[in-house]
């Protein structure tokens, strides 16, 4: 006697529900590693990777290897490592490492490569850009709307083009907020060393409040917090960056300039796991929920009257209305 369409109906689901439950399985036997600069708990960028990468684990029960390394030859041994093992997801963090990535992606062909804010050009490799250049522009117009001084300072870590182009968005959005604002910039240096040395970020934040300028937009990673922490001590505002910043100094803090390094790792895992990765570059932006700024109850009265110039350019670079990209590539 034939099945009744209702009971091929359930076989249907419920071999349906078996492959589903099975394909995790299978993705996992692959493996999946995570190798971090320096520390996990930065309260940053690499904090936010952390956060995606629970999301991934939680969503798919799919354990994932984590490593800690400090230079480009610790990361070239960890990629080594981790391909040799037999895992073929690896994620690595931070542009210091396209050198280890792009020496790796070619001795391991069969490996998924994902690199987060570098490039390397091959194809079992996934690079994930930042349109910081947006996020950079809103915290320019909220800086220039701000400041009392006319004058606002950009402080960044290196001249390496995820920090220019946070530079370039933030001197386009001050520019068009308030037409006479002055940018004054600096970098740190010129090595990596210099995204963990608050001191120095705290000493050149007291430089530029010397020189008038009233509102600090710091995107140097971990050093960044020694500008925020000078700016809150003078009296003065600063700009946050990576994460929301705005409770380090409540009511000091104007925004901050999120970089959602959380949807990038969670995306390239899930495209692992669903059997949908490909390599190419990926620039993330507004339309995308890369960056975004912060606004809560720490900076809500600092900005209440700036938001909805900042909501109105937010939508502008979402929707295309607006593109900073021939100035800011």
């Amino acid at each position: 006697m034939p099945a009744s369409p209702a009971r091929r109906a359930a076989g249907l689901l419920l071999a349906a529900a078996l492959l589903a439950a099975a394909a995790p399985a299978v993705v996992a036997a692959e493996g999946f590693a995570v190798i971090y600069n320096n520390t996990r708990n930065d309260g940053g960028f690499n904090e936010s990777a952390v956060a995606g990468l629970a999301r991934f684990k939680s969503e798919f029960a799919i354990d994932v290897r984590e490593n800690i390394t400090r230079t480009e030859q610790e990361s070239a041994r960890s990629l080594n490592n981790f391909a040799r093992q037999g895992i073929r997801n690896i994620l690595l963090i931070g542009y210091v490492n396209e050198t280890a990535v792009a020496q790796a992606a070619k001795a391991f062909p069969d490996v998924r490569f994902t690199l987060i804010d570098g490039v390397v050009d091959l194809p079992n490799v996934r690079s994930v850009l930042f349109r910081e250049e947006e996020v950079g522009y809103l915290m320019g117009i909220a800086a220039a709307l701000a400041s009392r001084t006319g004058t606002v300072g950009f402080i960044g870590g290196m001249p390496i083009p995820p920090i220019q182009r946070f530079a370039c968005g933030y001197r386009l959005g001050a520019a068009a907020a308030q037409p006479p604002a002055r940018v004054v910039a600096a970098y740190l240096g010129d090595t990596p060393d210099v995204f963990r040395d608050r001191a120095l970020a705290e000493r050149e934040a007291e430089r530029m409040l010397r020189d008038g300028a009233d509102v600090l937009f710091a995107a140097a990673g971990f050093a960044g917090t020694g500008a925020l922490g000078a700016a809150a001590a003078a009296g003065r505002l600063g700009i946050g960056v990576d994460v929301n910043q705005n409770g380090l100094h409540p009511g000091r803090v104007l925004t901050s300039a999120i970089k959602r390094v959380d949807v990038a790792v969670y995306g390239s895992f899930r495209d692992a796991a669903a059997g949908a990765w490909s390599g190419g570059i990926r620039r993330l932006g507004l339309a995308d929920d890369g960056v975004d700024w912060a606004r809560d109850a720490n900076n809500e009265a600092l900005i209440r009257d700036i938001a909805p110039r900042m909501s109105d350019a937010a939508r502008a670079l979402a929707a295309g209305r607006l593109d900073l990209t021939p100035a800011c590539p």
